[in-house]
């Protein structure tokens, strides 16, 4: 908020001083005499320099910041795909879990189908 506070003082005293110049051309030494569009131009050349100055160095500090939080996301990624990996190899071990209950089961059903005919035909013999 300083910095452009102090940007704009500073643009303010650049057009100040293009618009002076515009009224009267400079001399700048013997062999040299610089017109009102001339200084126009000088004078925007340093105005956007100024700005630059100022703009560069917060540009500098954005791109350092996106670039921490850049960092940041890449470790919650892989953090979420570790999980995402656990979180895989719990399903699977799950499902053959369920597979080895499913068979169990078969088998129960089977054995006590077996022992319920054993036991009406020994209801029958005796």
């Amino acid at each position: 908020m300083l910095k452009l506070l102090i940007m704009k003082t500073i643009i303010k005293k650049w057009l100040i001083l293009l618009c002076f110049n515009l009224l009267v051309p400079i001399q700048v030494s013997s062999q040299i005499t610089l017109d009102s569009t001339e200084v126009k131009e000088t004078a925007l050349i340093f105005a956007e320099h100024q700005k630059l100055s100022v703009e560069n160095p917060l540009l500098k500090q954005q791109i350092l910041s996106l670039e921490k939080l850049n960092q940041l996301y890449v470790e919650s990624d892989s953090i979420n795909n570790e999980k995402s990996v656990i979180l895989k190899e719990k399903i699977a071990s799950n499902e053959k879990q369920i597979q080895r209950l499913k068979s169990t089961q078969k088998i129960t059903v089977i054995e006590a189908s077996v022992g319920g005919i054993v036991l009406f035909i020994l209801g029958l013999i005796l």
